[in-house]
């Protein structure tokens, strides 16, 4: 059981070296992955309190909502740190 635990820790290793640079930054590749993570688990926030809005249940949206603006914060952020890679 150890040893399939090192063999795991092992592949993940080598996939997060895929997205680390020697300096230990994320990649480009890396934070768009990232920001297109954050942006579409915030855009299916949005869309999950549709029904919500339209039952009029305000403590579901109110969630929904600090949820949704909560994952677009990350998004931006990790854009950001986007183009300042690229242009940095």
């Amino acid at each position: 059981m150890v040893e399939t635990f090192q063999k795991i820790g092992d592949a993940l290793g080598l996939v997060w070296a895929l997205f680390e640079d020697e300096s230990g930054n994320l990649t480009l590749p890396a934070l768009l992955f990232l920001a297109a993570l954050a942006l579409a688990t915030a855009a299916r926030c949005a869309y999950a309190t549709l029904p919500a809005r339209d039952a009029k249940l305000g403590g579901v949206v109110v969630i929904g909502s600090g949820m949704t603006l909560v994952f677009s914060l990350v998004g931006l952020y990790f854009l950001s740190q986007m183009v300042s890679v690229g242009f940095g």
